[in-house]
Protein backbone atom coordinates (compact mmCIF):
# COMPACT_ATOMS: atom_id res chain seq x y z
CA UNK A 1 0.00 0.00 0.00
CA UNK A 2 0.98 3.59 -0.26
CA UNK A 3 -0.22 7.13 -2.21
CA UNK A 4 -0.31 7.95 -5.34
CA UNK A 5 2.77 7.06 -7.05
CA UNK A 6 4.26 5.06 -4.64
CA UNK A 7 5.72 2.49 -6.96
CA UNK A 8 2.89 -0.41 -5.85
CA UNK A 9 1.97 -1.73 -9.25
CA UNK A 10 5.41 -1.63 -10.19
CA UNK A 11 6.57 -3.62 -7.51
CA UNK A 12 4.05 -6.33 -8.37
CA UNK A 13 4.91 -6.49 -11.95
CA UNK A 14 8.12 -7.40 -10.57
CA UNK A 15 7.36 -9.85 -8.57
CA UNK A 16 5.06 -11.60 -11.32
CA UNK A 17 7.89 -11.27 -14.01
CA UNK A 18 5.44 -8.77 -16.14
CA UNK A 19 7.55 -5.49 -16.01
CA UNK A 20 8.93 -4.37 -19.39
CA UNK A 21 10.87 -1.45 -18.45
CA UNK A 22 14.16 -0.41 -16.50
CA UNK A 23 16.52 -1.82 -15.40
CA UNK A 24 15.84 -4.97 -12.56
CA UNK A 25 18.22 -5.42 -9.48
CA UNK A 26 18.32 -7.82 -6.44
CA UNK A 27 16.83 -11.33 -6.28
CA UNK A 28 13.53 -12.73 -6.94
CA UNK A 29 12.67 -16.48 -5.11
CA UNK A 30 9.89 -18.70 -4.74
CA UNK A 31 10.60 -21.48 -2.93
CA UNK A 32 14.36 -20.36 -2.00
CA UNK A 33 14.76 -20.43 -6.24
CA UNK A 34 15.02 -18.10 -9.20
CA UNK A 35 10.98 -19.01 -10.98
CA UNK A 36 10.96 -19.58 -14.65
CA UNK A 37 8.54 -18.73 -16.75
CA UNK A 38 7.01 -21.92 -16.93
CA UNK A 39 6.53 -21.86 -13.16
CA UNK A 40 4.82 -18.61 -12.92
CA UNK A 41 2.59 -20.01 -15.69
CA UNK A 42 1.68 -23.31 -13.75
CA UNK A 43 1.92 -21.83 -9.85
CA UNK A 44 0.91 -18.02 -9.91
CA UNK A 45 -1.78 -16.04 -11.51
CA UNK A 46 -1.79 -12.27 -11.54
CA UNK A 47 -5.49 -10.56 -11.35
CA UNK A 48 -5.41 -7.02 -13.40
CA UNK A 49 -6.73 -4.05 -11.96
CA UNK A 50 -8.77 -3.31 -14.54
CA UNK A 51 -11.68 -6.39 -16.17
CA UNK A 52 -10.49 -8.18 -19.14
CA UNK A 53 -13.57 -10.11 -19.99
CA UNK A 54 -15.18 -11.27 -23.17
CA UNK A 55 -18.78 -9.33 -23.08
CA UNK A 56 -20.10 -11.72 -25.27
CA UNK A 57 -19.86 -14.50 -22.89
CA UNK A 58 -21.69 -15.86 -20.28
CA UNK A 59 -19.98 -15.47 -16.86
CA UNK A 60 -20.14 -19.71 -16.70
CA UNK A 61 -18.42 -19.46 -19.95
CA UNK A 62 -15.63 -17.45 -19.72
CA UNK A 63 -14.61 -19.47 -17.25
CA UNK A 64 -15.01 -22.50 -18.49
CA UNK A 65 -12.99 -20.83 -21.61
CA UNK A 66 -10.28 -20.03 -19.66
CA UNK A 67 -10.46 -23.44 -18.02
CA UNK A 68 -9.55 -25.03 -21.86
CA UNK A 69 -6.84 -22.66 -22.37
CA UNK A 70 -5.01 -22.87 -19.64
CA UNK A 71 -5.23 -26.42 -17.79
CA UNK A 72 -3.62 -29.20 -19.10
CA UNK A 73 -5.33 -30.51 -21.94
CA UNK A 74 -5.27 -33.79 -21.37
CA UNK A 75 -7.61 -33.00 -18.53
CA UNK A 76 -11.76 -33.76 -19.73
CA UNK A 77 -14.03 -31.36 -20.28
CA UNK A 78 -16.35 -33.10 -17.77
CA UNK A 79 -13.71 -32.63 -15.06
CA UNK A 80 -13.05 -28.46 -16.46
CA UNK A 81 -16.57 -28.40 -15.99
CA UNK A 82 -16.85 -29.15 -12.73
CA UNK A 83 -13.81 -27.11 -11.73
CA UNK A 84 -15.77 -23.79 -12.84
CA UNK A 85 -18.68 -25.08 -11.16
CA UNK A 86 -17.08 -25.80 -7.45
CA UNK A 87 -15.45 -22.09 -8.21
CA UNK A 88 -18.83 -20.45 -9.05
CA UNK A 89 -19.75 -21.76 -5.61
CA UNK A 90 -16.84 -20.23 -4.11
CA UNK A 91 -17.47 -16.92 -5.27
CA UNK A 92 -20.77 -16.80 -4.53
CA UNK A 93 -21.61 -15.96 -8.31
CA UNK A 94 -24.32 -18.95 -9.12
CA UNK A 95 -27.14 -16.21 -9.58
CA UNK A 96 -25.34 -14.96 -12.68
CA UNK A 97 -23.81 -17.94 -13.90
CA UNK A 98 -25.41 -17.73 -16.95
CA UNK A 99 -26.06 -14.12 -17.25
CA UNK A 100 -24.01 -13.13 -20.63
CA UNK A 101 -20.88 -10.44 -18.93
CA UNK A 102 -21.81 -7.24 -20.91
CA UNK A 103 -19.81 -4.33 -21.73
CA UNK A 104 -20.24 -0.76 -21.84
CA UNK A 105 -23.12 -0.44 -24.15
CA UNK A 106 -24.63 -3.58 -23.05
CA UNK A 107 -25.88 -4.32 -19.59
CA UNK A 108 -24.57 -7.63 -17.84
CA UNK A 109 -22.80 -8.79 -14.51
CA UNK A 110 -22.16 -5.78 -11.86
CA UNK A 111 -18.95 -4.95 -11.27
CA UNK A 112 -18.42 -6.92 -8.17
CA UNK A 113 -19.55 -9.99 -9.99
CA UNK A 114 -16.65 -8.87 -12.79
CA UNK A 115 -14.07 -8.18 -10.26
CA UNK A 116 -14.98 -12.15 -8.82
CA UNK A 117 -15.04 -13.24 -11.94
CA UNK A 118 -11.70 -12.10 -12.56
CA UNK A 119 -10.45 -13.90 -9.52
CA UNK A 120 -12.26 -17.25 -10.95
CA UNK A 121 -9.65 -16.83 -14.05
CA UNK A 122 -7.21 -16.58 -11.85
CA UNK A 123 -8.24 -19.63 -10.07
CA UNK A 124 -9.20 -22.14 -12.54
CA UNK A 125 -5.31 -23.44 -12.98
CA UNK A 126 -5.55 -23.92 -9.06
CA UNK A 127 -2.31 -21.51 -7.88
CA UNK A 128 -0.59 -21.53 -4.84
CA UNK A 129 -0.04 -17.51 -5.66
CA UNK A 130 -1.85 -15.25 -6.31
CA UNK A 131 -1.62 -11.70 -7.40
CA UNK A 132 -4.14 -8.77 -7.72
CA UNK A 133 -3.70 -5.27 -8.83
CA UNK A 134 -6.26 -2.95 -6.61
CA UNK A 135 -8.76 -5.46 -6.71
CA UNK A 136 -11.35 -3.12 -4.94
CA UNK A 137 -10.81 -0.08 -7.19
CA UNK A 138 -14.30 1.33 -7.95
CA UNK A 139 -16.81 -0.81 -5.96
CA UNK A 140 -18.43 0.18 -2.96
CA UNK A 141 -17.45 -0.26 0.70
CA UNK A 142 -19.43 -3.50 0.65
CA UNK A 143 -18.97 -4.98 -2.41
CA UNK A 144 -15.34 -4.33 -1.88
CA UNK A 145 -15.61 -6.26 1.89
CA UNK A 146 -17.01 -9.03 -0.10
CA UNK A 147 -14.32 -9.49 -2.54
CA UNK A 148 -11.01 -8.93 0.50
CA UNK A 149 -13.60 -11.69 2.01
CA UNK A 150 -12.62 -13.92 -0.82
CA UNK A 151 -9.38 -13.26 -0.84
CA UNK A 152 -9.17 -14.02 2.91
CA UNK A 153 -10.83 -17.03 2.77
CA UNK A 154 -8.43 -18.24 0.00
CA UNK A 155 -5.45 -17.27 2.06
CA UNK A 156 -6.83 -19.85 4.57
CA UNK A 157 -7.34 -22.50 2.54
CA UNK A 158 -3.37 -22.04 2.45
CA UNK A 159 -2.66 -20.09 -0.82
CA UNK A 160 -0.24 -17.14 -0.78
CA UNK A 161 -2.34 -13.82 -1.38
CA UNK A 162 -0.06 -10.59 -2.86
CA UNK A 163 -2.48 -7.65 -3.14
CA UNK A 164 -1.76 -3.75 -3.98
CA UNK A 165 -4.61 -2.10 -2.10
CA UNK A 166 -6.06 1.40 -2.36
CA UNK A 167 -8.35 3.65 0.45
CA UNK A 168 -9.68 0.32 1.81
CA UNK A 169 -12.62 0.61 3.60
CA UNK A 170 -11.35 -0.35 7.71
CA UNK A 171 -13.71 -4.15 7.48
CA UNK A 172 -11.74 -4.64 4.31
CA UNK A 173 -8.26 -3.61 5.64
CA UNK A 174 -8.40 -5.77 8.77
CA UNK A 175 -8.69 -8.91 6.60
CA UNK A 176 -5.20 -8.52 5.61
CA UNK A 177 -2.06 -10.20 7.32
CA UNK A 178 0.66 -8.35 7.19
CA UNK A 179 1.52 -4.65 5.14
CA UNK A 180 4.47 -3.32 3.12
CA UNK A 181 3.97 0.22 2.79
CA UNK A 182 5.71 2.32 -0.06
CA UNK A 183 6.31 5.69 -0.58
CA UNK A 184 8.17 7.18 -3.46
CA UNK A 185 9.41 3.45 -4.73
CA UNK A 186 11.04 2.67 -1.51
CA UNK A 187 10.22 0.83 1.93
CA UNK A 188 8.87 2.91 5.24
CA UNK A 189 7.42 -0.43 6.81
CA UNK A 190 7.11 -4.11 6.13
CA UNK A 191 5.52 -6.82 9.01
CA UNK A 192 2.35 -7.18 10.28
CA UNK A 193 -0.77 -5.33 10.03
CA UNK A 194 -2.46 -5.98 13.11
CA UNK A 195 -1.63 -8.03 16.75
CA UNK A 196 -2.06 -11.81 17.13
CA UNK A 197 -5.71 -10.18 18.22
CA UNK A 198 -6.72 -8.49 15.45
CA UNK A 199 -6.33 -5.44 17.03
CA UNK A 200 -4.13 -2.13 15.80
CA UNK A 201 -2.35 -2.24 19.45
CA UNK A 202 0.23 -4.22 18.04
CA UNK A 203 1.88 -4.25 14.09
CA UNK A 204 2.37 -0.72 12.25
CA UNK A 205 0.40 1.38 15.07
CA UNK A 206 3.40 1.11 17.59
CA UNK A 207 5.77 1.32 15.14
CA UNK A 208 4.37 4.54 13.88
CA UNK A 209 3.74 5.58 17.15
CA UNK A 210 7.49 5.51 18.10
CA UNK A 211 8.00 8.12 15.33
CA UNK A 212 5.72 10.35 16.88
CA UNK A 213 2.92 9.66 14.59
CA UNK A 214 0.12 8.57 16.82
CA UNK A 215 -3.45 7.19 15.03
CA UNK A 216 -6.83 7.71 16.30
CA UNK A 217 -8.62 4.25 16.86
CA UNK A 218 -11.81 5.57 15.72
CA UNK A 219 -10.74 6.59 11.84
CA UNK A 220 -9.94 4.40 9.23
CA UNK A 221 -6.30 3.14 9.93
CA UNK A 222 -5.45 2.88 5.92
CA UNK A 223 -6.13 6.22 5.74
CA UNK A 224 -3.96 6.73 8.36
CA UNK A 225 -1.08 5.58 7.07
CA UNK A 226 -1.14 6.98 3.47
CA UNK A 227 -1.86 10.38 4.89
CA UNK A 228 1.16 10.26 6.82
CA UNK A 229 3.55 8.52 4.28
CA UNK A 230 2.05 11.32 1.80
CA UNK A 231 3.50 14.32 1.62
CA UNK A 232 4.44 13.77 5.47
CA UNK A 233 6.56 11.05 4.43
CA UNK A 234 8.84 12.71 2.51
CA UNK A 235 9.41 15.45 5.39
CA UNK A 236 9.59 13.00 8.32
CA UNK A 237 12.49 10.73 6.37
CA UNK A 238 10.19 7.44 7.08
CA UNK A 239 12.66 5.88 4.37
CA UNK A 240 15.71 6.64 6.72
CA UNK A 241 13.56 5.88 9.89
CA UNK A 242 12.93 2.37 8.62
CA UNK A 243 16.43 1.22 7.71
CA UNK A 244 17.66 2.46 11.15
CA UNK A 245 14.60 0.71 13.04
CA UNK A 246 14.99 -2.52 14.49
CA UNK A 247 11.79 -3.45 13.19
CA UNK A 248 13.55 -4.19 9.69
CA UNK A 249 15.93 -6.43 11.54
CA UNK A 250 13.24 -8.59 12.88
CA UNK A 251 11.73 -8.56 9.64
CA UNK A 252 15.14 -9.72 7.95
CA UNK A 253 15.36 -12.37 10.63
CA UNK A 254 11.98 -13.49 9.74
CA UNK A 255 12.75 -13.74 6.24
CA UNK A 256 15.65 -16.06 6.37
CA UNK A 257 13.60 -18.45 9.42
CA UNK A 258 10.93 -18.15 6.24
CA UNK A 259 12.94 -18.68 3.41
CA UNK A 260 14.99 -22.08 4.73
CA UNK A 261 11.42 -23.48 6.13
CA UNK A 262 10.17 -22.62 2.54
CA UNK A 263 13.42 -24.27 0.71
CA UNK A 264 13.07 -27.59 3.03
CA UNK A 265 9.38 -27.77 2.40
CA UNK A 266 9.04 -27.46 -1.29
CA UNK A 267 12.27 -28.18 -2.36
CA UNK A 268 11.26 -30.35 -5.57
CA UNK A 269 8.55 -27.61 -6.18
CA UNK A 270 10.04 -25.60 -9.01
CA UNK A 271 11.35 -29.38 -11.18
CA UNK A 272 9.78 -29.56 -14.34
CA UNK A 273 5.97 -29.08 -14.37
CA UNK A 274 4.43 -31.98 -16.72
CA UNK A 275 1.62 -29.67 -17.48
CA UNK A 276 1.05 -30.05 -21.27
CA UNK A 277 -0.07 -26.99 -22.82
CA UNK A 278 -1.87 -26.31 -25.62
CA UNK A 279 -0.04 -26.47 -29.05
CA UNK A 280 -1.08 -23.84 -31.97
CA UNK A 281 -3.73 -25.24 -33.46
CA UNK A 282 -5.62 -26.74 -30.25
CA UNK A 283 -5.64 -23.41 -29.03
CA UNK A 284 -7.19 -21.71 -32.03
CA UNK A 285 -10.22 -24.66 -31.32
CA UNK A 286 -10.74 -23.65 -28.45
CA UNK A 287 -10.45 -19.79 -29.39
CA UNK A 288 -12.93 -20.88 -32.39
CA UNK A 289 -14.98 -22.93 -30.66
CA UNK A 290 -15.96 -20.01 -27.82
CA UNK A 291 -15.17 -16.87 -29.36
CA UNK A 292 -16.50 -17.36 -32.29
CA UNK A 293 -19.32 -18.92 -32.08
CA UNK A 294 -20.67 -16.64 -29.42
CA UNK A 295 -19.80 -13.76 -31.72
CA UNK A 296 -22.56 -15.41 -34.43
CA UNK A 297 -25.18 -14.62 -32.03
CA UNK A 298 -25.12 -10.88 -32.06
CA UNK A 299 -26.26 -9.59 -35.29
CA UNK A 300 -24.00 -6.05 -34.38
CA UNK A 301 -20.82 -8.60 -34.89
CA UNK A 302 -22.39 -9.99 -38.28
CA UNK A 303 -24.39 -7.27 -40.05
CA UNK A 304 -20.92 -4.84 -40.62
CA UNK A 305 -19.00 -7.61 -42.22
CA UNK A 306 -22.33 -8.53 -44.62
CA UNK A 307 -24.29 -5.28 -44.66
CA UNK A 308 -21.37 -3.71 -47.16
CA UNK A 309 -21.19 -5.98 -49.43
CA UNK A 310 -24.50 -6.45 -50.26
CA UNK A 311 -24.80 -2.58 -50.31
CA UNK A 312 -22.02 -1.83 -52.52
CA UNK A 313 -22.80 -4.98 -54.92
CA UNK A 314 -26.18 -3.66 -55.50
CA UNK A 315 -24.51 0.14 -56.36
CA UNK A 316 -21.96 -1.20 -58.94
CA UNK A 317 -24.06 -3.40 -60.20
CA UNK A 318 -26.96 -1.03 -61.02
CA UNK A 319 -24.87 1.72 -62.12
CA UNK A 320 -22.53 -0.77 -64.48
CA UNK A 321 -25.74 -2.72 -65.66
CA UNK A 322 -25.22 -4.63 -69.00
CA UNK A 323 -21.59 -2.67 -69.61
CA UNK A 324 -19.94 -6.59 -69.89
CA UNK A 325 -22.04 -7.53 -72.72
CA UNK A 326 -21.34 -4.38 -74.71
CA UNK A 327 -17.55 -4.51 -73.94
CA UNK A 328 -17.16 -8.09 -75.52
CA UNK A 329 -16.99 -5.27 -78.72
CA UNK A 330 -13.42 -4.09 -79.07
CA UNK A 331 -15.10 -1.34 -81.01
CA UNK A 332 -17.64 -0.38 -77.70
CA UNK A 333 -15.08 2.40 -76.35
CA UNK A 334 -17.41 3.32 -73.84
CA UNK A 335 -17.89 -0.12 -72.26
CA UNK A 336 -15.06 -1.56 -71.93
CA UNK A 337 -14.50 1.71 -69.80
CA UNK A 338 -16.99 1.33 -67.68
CA UNK A 339 -15.95 -2.13 -67.60
CA UNK A 340 -12.72 -1.29 -66.55
CA UNK A 341 -14.29 1.05 -63.78
CA UNK A 342 -16.42 -1.23 -62.41
CA UNK A 343 -13.68 -3.90 -61.85
CA UNK A 344 -11.78 -1.33 -60.07
CA UNK A 345 -14.23 -1.34 -58.05
CA UNK A 346 -14.50 -4.08 -57.30
CA UNK A 347 -10.81 -4.20 -56.23
CA UNK A 348 -10.66 -1.41 -54.24
CA UNK A 349 -14.02 -1.60 -52.55
CA UNK A 350 -13.12 -4.83 -50.51
CA UNK A 351 -9.73 -3.00 -49.47
CA UNK A 352 -11.33 -0.10 -48.33
CA UNK A 353 -14.10 -2.49 -46.22
CA UNK A 354 -11.82 -3.87 -44.27
CA UNK A 355 -11.55 -0.92 -42.09
CA UNK A 356 -14.40 -2.88 -40.40
CA UNK A 357 -12.54 -5.84 -39.19
CA UNK A 358 -9.69 -3.03 -37.46
CA UNK A 359 -11.18 -2.25 -34.09
CA UNK A 360 -11.21 -5.77 -33.04
CA UNK A 361 -7.51 -5.75 -32.88
CA UNK A 362 -7.14 -2.41 -30.99
CA UNK A 363 -9.95 -2.88 -28.60
CA UNK A 364 -9.09 -6.43 -27.93
CA UNK A 365 -5.15 -6.03 -27.16
CA UNK A 366 -5.49 -5.58 -23.61
CA UNK A 367 -7.43 -8.89 -23.43
CA UNK A 368 -4.57 -10.12 -25.91
CA UNK A 369 -1.95 -9.11 -23.52
CA UNK A 370 -3.29 -11.05 -20.27
CA UNK A 371 -4.14 -14.02 -22.41
CA UNK A 372 -0.90 -14.00 -23.36
CA UNK A 373 1.39 -13.46 -20.67
CA UNK A 374 -1.02 -16.03 -18.89
CA UNK A 375 0.66 -18.48 -21.59
CA UNK A 376 -3.32 -19.13 -23.00
CA UNK A 377 -1.85 -18.98 -26.51
CA UNK A 378 0.74 -18.11 -28.58
CA UNK A 379 0.93 -14.91 -30.74
CA UNK A 380 0.55 -16.54 -33.93
CA UNK A 381 -2.52 -19.12 -32.24
CA UNK A 382 -4.44 -15.38 -32.11
CA UNK A 383 -3.62 -14.25 -35.08
CA UNK A 384 -4.57 -17.35 -36.55
CA UNK A 385 -7.58 -17.44 -35.07
CA UNK A 386 -8.63 -14.13 -36.28
CA UNK A 387 -7.52 -15.22 -39.83
CA UNK A 388 -10.26 -17.98 -40.11
CA UNK A 389 -12.79 -16.18 -38.04
CA UNK A 390 -13.07 -13.41 -40.21
CA UNK A 391 -12.12 -15.56 -43.28
CA UNK A 392 -15.28 -17.71 -42.58
CA UNK A 393 -17.52 -14.38 -42.87
CA UNK A 394 -15.60 -12.88 -45.53
CA UNK A 395 -16.29 -15.99 -47.73
CA UNK A 396 -19.97 -15.16 -47.86
CA UNK A 397 -19.60 -11.15 -48.08
CA UNK A 398 -17.71 -11.92 -50.90
CA UNK A 399 -20.01 -14.12 -52.84
CA UNK A 400 -22.56 -12.17 -52.34
CA UNK A 401 -20.66 -9.11 -53.97
CA UNK A 402 -19.52 -11.11 -56.50
CA UNK A 403 -23.03 -12.69 -57.53
CA UNK A 404 -24.49 -9.36 -57.94
CA UNK A 405 -21.73 -7.52 -59.71
CA UNK A 406 -20.78 -10.43 -62.30
CA UNK A 407 -24.73 -11.28 -63.47
CA UNK A 408 -25.60 -7.67 -63.58
CA UNK A 409 -22.37 -6.22 -65.61
CA UNK A 410 -22.92 -9.70 -67.20
CA UNK A 411 -19.11 -10.13 -67.27
CA UNK A 412 -17.38 -12.02 -70.17
CA UNK A 413 -14.91 -13.78 -67.83
CA UNK A 414 -14.70 -16.63 -65.40
CA UNK A 415 -17.33 -16.15 -62.33
CA UNK A 416 -15.16 -18.50 -60.51
CA UNK A 417 -12.05 -16.40 -60.98
CA UNK A 418 -13.74 -13.02 -60.33
CA UNK A 419 -15.16 -14.47 -56.29
CA UNK A 420 -11.47 -15.78 -55.71
CA UNK A 421 -9.72 -12.16 -56.40
CA UNK A 422 -12.42 -10.50 -54.62
CA UNK A 423 -12.05 -12.59 -51.78
CA UNK A 424 -8.00 -12.74 -51.75
CA UNK A 425 -8.43 -8.91 -52.66
CA UNK A 426 -10.56 -8.67 -49.25
CA UNK A 427 -8.02 -10.99 -47.08
CA UNK A 428 -4.89 -8.77 -48.09
CA UNK A 429 -6.96 -5.58 -47.68
CA UNK A 430 -7.85 -7.48 -43.67
CA UNK A 431 -4.34 -8.14 -43.02
CA UNK A 432 -3.30 -4.79 -43.90
CA UNK A 433 -6.37 -3.45 -41.31
CA UNK A 434 -4.25 -5.81 -38.72
CA UNK A 435 -1.00 -4.69 -39.56
CA UNK A 436 -2.32 -0.94 -39.01
CA UNK A 437 -4.25 -2.18 -36.19
CA UNK A 438 -1.43 -3.76 -34.28
CA UNK A 439 0.98 -1.11 -35.04
CA UNK A 440 -1.20 1.69 -34.41
CA UNK A 441 -0.97 2.63 -29.77
CA UNK A 442 -4.87 3.69 -30.55
CA UNK A 443 -8.06 3.69 -32.80
CA UNK A 444 -7.38 7.59 -34.13
CA UNK A 445 -3.75 5.83 -35.04
CA UNK A 446 -5.45 3.03 -36.86
CA UNK A 447 -7.87 5.54 -38.41
CA UNK A 448 -4.94 7.43 -39.81
CA UNK A 449 -2.84 5.48 -41.18
CA UNK A 450 -5.05 2.70 -43.00
CA UNK A 451 -6.81 5.17 -45.22
CA UNK A 452 -3.07 6.57 -46.03
CA UNK A 453 -2.01 3.52 -47.24
CA UNK A 454 -4.94 2.62 -49.37
CA UNK A 455 -6.11 5.72 -50.68
CA UNK A 456 -2.61 5.82 -51.91
CA UNK A 457 -2.42 2.64 -53.26
CA UNK A 458 -5.73 3.57 -55.14
CA UNK A 459 -4.36 6.35 -57.33
CA UNK A 460 -1.74 3.60 -58.62
CA UNK A 461 -4.40 0.88 -59.15
CA UNK A 462 -4.36 1.58 -62.75
CA UNK A 463 -7.69 2.75 -63.63
CA UNK A 464 -7.13 6.01 -62.49
CA UNK A 465 -4.22 7.13 -64.60
CA UNK A 466 -2.73 4.79 -67.30
CA UNK A 467 1.20 3.63 -66.73
CA UNK A 468 2.85 5.64 -69.24
CA UNK A 469 1.40 8.71 -67.76
CA UNK A 470 2.77 7.88 -63.98
CA UNK A 471 5.51 9.70 -63.55
CA UNK A 472 9.23 8.54 -63.81
CA UNK A 473 9.71 9.23 -60.10
CA UNK A 474 7.03 7.34 -59.51
CA UNK A 475 6.60 4.35 -61.32
CA UNK A 476 8.18 2.19 -58.93
CA UNK A 477 5.24 2.58 -57.15
CA UNK A 478 2.16 0.07 -58.51
CA UNK A 479 4.95 -2.52 -58.19
CA UNK A 480 4.45 -2.37 -54.51
CA UNK A 481 0.45 -2.15 -54.23
CA UNK A 482 -1.30 -5.06 -53.80
CA UNK A 483 -4.54 -3.41 -55.79
CA UNK A 484 -2.62 -2.72 -59.12
CA UNK A 485 -2.18 -7.13 -59.11
CA UNK A 486 -6.06 -7.55 -58.14
CA UNK A 487 -7.36 -5.00 -60.67
CA UNK A 488 -4.81 -6.53 -63.38
CA UNK A 489 -6.28 -10.22 -62.71
CA UNK A 490 -9.69 -8.65 -63.28
CA UNK A 491 -9.36 -6.86 -66.26
CA UNK A 492 -7.17 -10.19 -67.83
CA UNK A 493 -10.07 -12.83 -66.55
CA UNK A 494 -12.44 -10.21 -68.66
CA UNK A 495 -10.25 -8.82 -71.79
CA UNK A 496 -7.84 -10.58 -73.88
CA UNK A 497 -4.49 -10.19 -73.27
CA UNK A 498 -3.54 -9.34 -77.12
CA UNK A 499 -4.95 -6.35 -78.41
CA UNK A 500 -7.61 -7.26 -80.57
CA UNK A 501 -7.54 -4.24 -83.17
CA UNK A 502 -4.43 -2.27 -82.95
CA UNK A 503 -6.19 0.53 -84.55
CA UNK A 504 -7.61 1.01 -80.67
CA UNK A 505 -4.03 0.62 -78.86
CA UNK A 506 -4.23 4.42 -77.72
CA UNK A 507 -8.12 4.01 -76.19
CA UNK A 508 -9.59 1.54 -73.88
CA UNK A 509 -11.11 -0.46 -76.24
CA UNK A 510 -7.56 -2.12 -76.37
CA UNK A 511 -7.14 -2.36 -72.51
CA UNK A 512 -3.47 -4.00 -71.97
CA UNK A 513 -1.70 -1.75 -74.17
CA UNK A 514 -4.20 1.51 -73.12
CA UNK A 515 -3.57 0.91 -69.41
CA UNK A 516 0.23 -0.73 -69.61
CA UNK A 517 -1.34 -3.95 -67.97
CA UNK A 518 2.18 -5.69 -68.72
CA UNK A 519 4.36 -3.11 -66.42
CA UNK A 520 3.74 -2.93 -62.97
CA UNK A 521 2.12 -6.41 -62.43
CA UNK A 522 3.16 -9.82 -62.76
CA UNK A 523 2.87 -9.79 -66.26
CA UNK A 524 -0.29 -10.91 -68.84
CA UNK A 525 -1.12 -13.51 -66.49
CA UNK A 526 -4.51 -14.28 -64.11
CA UNK A 527 -2.41 -16.83 -62.21
CA UNK A 528 0.63 -14.43 -61.80
CA UNK A 529 -0.69 -11.76 -60.45
CA UNK A 530 -2.94 -13.94 -58.26
CA UNK A 531 -0.36 -15.59 -56.80
CA UNK A 532 1.39 -11.77 -56.28
CA UNK A 533 -1.92 -11.09 -54.13
CA UNK A 534 -1.18 -13.90 -52.23
CA UNK A 535 2.28 -12.96 -51.71
CA UNK A 536 0.99 -9.47 -50.38
CA UNK A 537 -1.35 -11.70 -48.36
CA UNK A 538 1.51 -13.21 -46.27
CA UNK A 539 3.77 -10.05 -46.51
CA UNK A 540 1.29 -8.34 -43.89
CA UNK A 541 0.23 -11.18 -41.88
CA UNK A 542 4.20 -11.78 -41.51
CA UNK A 543 4.52 -7.73 -40.66
CA UNK A 544 1.57 -8.00 -38.48
CA UNK A 545 2.66 -11.02 -36.60
CA UNK A 546 6.31 -9.50 -36.06
CA UNK A 547 4.45 -6.24 -34.66
CA UNK A 548 2.38 -8.37 -31.96
CA UNK A 549 5.35 -10.62 -31.15
CA UNK A 550 7.83 -7.16 -30.36
CA UNK A 551 5.65 -3.79 -29.96
CA UNK A 552 3.90 -3.83 -26.62
CA UNK A 553 1.61 -0.47 -26.50
CA UNK A 554 1.54 -0.93 -22.66
CA UNK A 555 4.51 -0.46 -20.59
CA UNK A 556 4.63 -2.01 -17.90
Amino acid sequence: MGPSGAGKTTFLDIVTGRKTQGEITGSLLFDGKKATKTFLKKHTAYVEQFDTLLGVLTMRDMLLYQAQLKCDRRESLQSKRERVDALIVELGLSTCADVVIGDNLNRGISGGQAKRTNIGIALVTEPRIIFLDEPTSGLDSQTSCDVVSILRRLADSGRTIMSTIHSPTSEAFRMFDRLLLLHKGHTVYFGALYNKNGDASGGAVPYFAQLGLVYDPSTNLADFLITETGDKGEAANLKGLWQDSSYLADAKKHQEQLLLASIQLHANSAEAVTHLEHNMFSAVGVLLRFRSRANCKYLDFIMPRIMPSIFFGFIVGTLYYGAGGKAENPENISARGNVAAALFMSTVMPAFTAAGYMPSIVTERPLFYREHSDGCYTTGSYLLFKVIEEGFFHIFASLIFCLMTFFLIQLPGSFWWHWLLNFVTGQVGIALAYFCGSLAPNMDGANTLLPIINVTSMYFAGVLMTYDAIPDAWKWFPWVTFMRYGWTANMLNNFPAECEMPLLAATPGCPTEYWGLKEGSAGLSVENNFGALCGFWALWLGLTFLVMTFVRHVKR
